[in-house]
Formats: C-alpha cells, sequence, structure tokens
C-alpha cells in the first residue's frame, strides 16, 4: 500500500508532458543533462598478482575512457541525444584528453571542472590469467565536484528534458542537481552505482530509480549476499520511495514497479563477450528513450536492446552502440 500519497512523485507532470512518459514530444530530440565522473581506466594482465613486494611481469597494458557519468553522456550523445556534462578533472594531461574525447562525441563540456589540486580520477586493474582482478581506484578530481558548481549549471538543468546521475562523484554534488532539477520539474534518473547511501528524501526527489539486484538490497539494508527476488526488491523501493522502480536483471532484463505498472520486460538475446558496458548503455539508452517521449515499457524495451547489443564488444566506450546499430536490432 502506498503510504501518504495516491500518486508517486516520479509521476506528477513535468515540463512539457507526464514524467513517467519523457517529455510527451516523440520524435524529438532528447535533452539530457549528465552529473557524473570521469576516469581513466589503466588495465594489465599478469600471470598471477604479485605478492607483497613483490615485483612480476605484465602484458597488454591499455589505458581507456571511463567513469560511470563520462560513460553514460556518450552513451546519450552516440544515440541521438543533446548532452551537456557536469564533471571534475584535474589540471592534467588526462583532463586535457577527457575534454577533447567528450567534444569529440558532440558532449557539451562547459561545465566540467578543472580541479586545482586534484588529478584527473584513476582506475588501476590487474588481470591475472585465472580471471580474478584486482581494482585499486583513486576518484580524484571526482571528490571536487561541489555543490556550488551544481548551481553554475543551474540554467543547463532547467532547459533538458530529463536529468541522469549516479554515485561515483561528491554525493552532496547529486544531492544539489537533485533539487535543482526537481524543483523546476525536470524528470531525474538516479543509477545508485557504485553504492552510496542518499538521504531518503532525495531519492524521493527522483523520477527513476536504476538499481540492480546488488544496489536495490543495499538501499533498503538488505543483505546483498542473500538471494534477491527483483519482484519483491522492487515493490519494496516503490513503497519506501514512491517513485518509478527499474531493477535491472542482467540478461533477464529489468523488473518494472510504477503506480502502473508490475512487470518483467525481458532482455535481448545476445552473444556476451564482455558485460562491463552493459549498465551504462542502458542509463543513457533509457534517458534518450524517454526524452523523446516513448511510454516507460517501450523505453526500457529500447534500453535493454542497447545494453545488448554492448556486451557484445569488448570494453565500454567502444561498446556504447549508436543509434543506427539500435535501430537495426531494435523491435
Amino acid at each position: 500500500m502506498m503510504t501518504g500519497r495516491a500518486v508517486p512523485r516520479g509521476e506528477r507532470p513535468a515540463t512539457g508532458g507526464s514524467r513517467i512518459e519523457g517529455n510527451g514530444m516523440s520524435g524529438n530530440q532528447a535533452k539530457v543533462a549528465v552529473i557524473g565522473s570521469y576516469a581513466v581506466g589503466m588495465t594489465m594482465g599478469c600471470k598471477r598478482f604479485p605478492g607483497e613486494g613483490e615485483t612480476v611481469m605484465g602484458r597488454g597494458f591499455q589505458m581507456l575512457h571511463g567513469g560511470k557519468g563520462s560513460n553514460q553522456a556518450i552513451a546519450v550523445a552516440r544515440l541521438g541525444g543533446a548532452v551537456v556534462f557536469g564533471g571534475s578533472v584535474g589540471r592534467d594531461d588526462f583532463g586535457s584528453s577527457a575534454l577533447r574525447m567528450l567534444k569529440n562525441e558532440g558532449i557539451d563540456t562547459s561545465f566540467v571542472k578543472r580541479a586545482e589540486g586534484a588529478p584527473t580520477g584513476v582506475g588501476i586493474v590487474i588481470v591475472a590469467e585465472s580471471g580474478n582482478n584486482e581494482i585499486v581506484i583513486d576518484l580524484g578530481a571526482n571528490n571536487r565536484l561541489m555543490p556550488s558548481d551544481i548551481d553554475a549549471m543551474s540554467e543547463a538543468i532547467a532547459g533538458v528534458d530529463l536529468l541522469l546521475v549516479q554515485l561515483e562523484v561528491n554525493p552532496e554534488a547529486v544531492i544539489r542537481a537533485i533539487d535543482i532539477a526537481h524543483g523546476k520539474g525536470i524528470a531525474v534518473i538516479l543509477n545508485p552505482a557504485p553504492f552510496q547511501k542518499l538521504p531518503d528524501e532525495a531519492i524521493r526527489k527522483t523520477t527513476y530509480i536504476t538499481p540492480n539486484e546488488t544496489e536495490a538490497a543495499a538501499m533498503l539494508g538488505v543483505d546483498p549476499r542473500q538471494e534477491q527476488d527483483g519482484r519483491r526488491l522492487a515493490a519494496m523501493l516503490f513503497e519506501r520511495y514512491e517513485v518509478n522502480v527499474l531493477v535491472t536483471l542482467g540478461d533477464k532484463g529489468v523488473y518494472v514497479r510504477t503506480q502502473d505498472l508490475d512487470e518483467r520486460v525481458p532482455g535481448y538475446a545476445v552473444n556476451v563477450v564482455d558485460t562491463t558496458g552493459a549498465g551504462d548503455a542502458f542509463s543513457g539508452a533509457l534517458a534518450v528513450a524517454l526524452g523523446e517521449g516513448r511510454p516507460l515499457r517501450d523505453a526500457v524495451r529500447f534500453a535493454n536492446c542497447a545494453a545488448g547489443l554492448s556486451v557484445e564488444v569488448e570494453g565500454v566506450v567502444p561498446s556504447l552502440p549508436t543509434r543506427a546499430v539500435v535501430n537495426a536490432r531494435y523491435s
């Protein structure tokens, strides 16, 4: 049973139309603000992990663009959306490279901060022959994204169809972005990854939340090591936060729980090569589809298609599909 209100906040009308169906302007270009992280991913393979104080020989070093915010902004742009990106990088070569890459993808970088005294975020990944990996992350400049930086984006946020946020930056900046969008009637998609605890009040100001099963359990304070049921998790999140809930289930699709929907939207049959980009492809595609005015069920199917296509390609950024590729597979 709903508590407090008969209608979830996520279904109140927003500028241009119903918040559950984007802006109601099907056929128009989706306008999306993405606020989130950028980080350089450095990967290397080795026969086995080194012991303490030991050096081992590595191979196959790669340095790749990454960060959930950047990845999702690229996903939106490649699918035809107009994107303004808010983030923070260092005043170093990595930060300059990030800006060049984002601009080449057609993304507005006017609100990417060049932080003083902090390096651009970096993740170092070592993969052993066994397939296991060890990862060390320094978010660096991502932690320097401040509420005041988001205030500078207020007018830009007011001009979009949707705001898309994740939790790989300073959470205070995310909360401020949600507050601004909520106050201006702009729909908000919260991808709560990697999981950080946000105040319930902030989550209730969003329109859609898109956790996977582990993140959904963490949001509810449920032990994520226990086997979870997507439908149950979605129902509990819906009752707690009174927003539209999309629990992603990997190759099983997405469980959707709203005031009007209570169903699993199946995924697409794909040839799995690398699943690391699937979540970011899904988030970007969902934002585009909703911004174009698709009903939620159709938007989720479109996003499932984009996510499925991404797992057929190795890497994250290389796997994010273009609109032509998705349209050829989507049905």
